[in-house]
């Protein structure tokens, strides 16, 4: 039997998220600038009620940091209290830490879809179906447009 020497560079290397969203394929900011009409919009439950809001940051493939879209404006928000910690769920949001993600199949007008989970490059429905996926604005907000796998 032999001994399998390892580097201390490999050995405590930290574990990092594989393809998180910053930009769509295209180049489009996913999460949006403070001040802007720009980035998903989601729905989530804050506390006691359901509300719209949009992505700060990203901690998973399913989980996120958001704040209502009243507090988007916020500067230093990633940092800020008025943010909840949220998964991604099937349907209308109904307790705390749970929330909405949704895309169009071809464009806005299309079939809406709920999202379980999201990379860069691809999203995935709560079916099990997979799709590409890209940002689109229709100059209020932007949304997901789907195509299928």
């Amino acid at each position: 039997m032999r001994t399998h020497r390892v580097d201390l560079e490999r050995q405590h290397k930290e574990k990092t998220m594989g393809r998180p969203l910053k930009k769509d394929v295209n180049g489009v900011n996913v999460i949006g600038e403070a001040t802007s009409n720009t980035g998903v919009r989601i729905e989530f439950y804050d506390a006691s009620l359901r509300t719209d809001g949009g992505i700060v940051k990203q901690r998973g493939a399913k989980t996120f940091v958001v704040a209502q879209e009243a507090n988007l404006d916020t500067t230093n928000l990633k940092d800020s209290t008025s943010t909840t910690t949220a998964v991604l769920k099937n349907g209308t949001p109904s307790a705390a830490g749970e929330m909405r993600l949704w895309g169009y199949v071809g464009s806005n007008s299309g079939t809406e879809v709920n999202i379980a989970k999201i990379t860069k490059r691809v999203a995935t429905d709560f079916s099990g179906n997979r799709y590409t996926w890209a940002l689109e604005n229709d100059s209020t907000n932007d949304y997901i447009v789907l195509t299928a796998v």
